[in-house]
């Protein structure tokens, strides 16, 4: 009883909010902080800042978050704008995309893993360099083929 206690404590000093194991939710989760979820949610939960999906947890839809510490279950896609930890004891059936990923041996995804990289367009040049032109090959220079 008294580590329930601590974890209120806790959620509230930081200003986090928290959905213990006991509580479902039907519909989406949208919050401009941190906070935990232990319980059941049947939809989308976005979050600024750190969410922890607890042991006890299942979330049927999207998460989205900047940064993620996962123990539970996720059956949707997972979308993490910096750092994701995935502890040996989550599963997800579903894509993780997260900026760095960290991830434990005996965690399971079904899904594929992708590296977000932030504002693809500003990375690529716009007006890249010509390529020098390769002079061209003569007839009698040109490779032939062995069979």
């Amino acid at each position: 009883m008294s580590a329930i206690i601590e974890i209120l404590k806790n959620a509230f000093r930081k200003s986090m909010f928290l959905i213990p194991k006991e509580v479902s939710v039907q519909g989406a989760i949208e919050s401009p902080i941190p906070g935990r979820i232990d319980g059941t949610v049947r939809g989308d939960v976005r979050t600024e800042g750190l969410l922890t999906i607890g042991h006890t947890a299942s979330i049927r839809g999207n998460v989205y978050a900047t940064d993620l510490i996962h123990f539970g279950k996720v059956y949707g896609d997972i979308y993490i704008t910096n750092k994701a930890v995935i502890s040996n004891k989550a599963y997800i059936k579903g894509d993780v995309t997260a900026l760095i990923l960290e991830l434990e041996e005996e965690a399971v995804i079904e899904g594929a893993i992708r590296k977000h990289v932030n504002d693809l367009e500003h990375a690529i040049p716009v007006d890249p360099e010509p390529e020098p032109e390769k002079p061209a090959i003569e007839e009698e220079e040109k490779p032939t083929s062995w069979f």
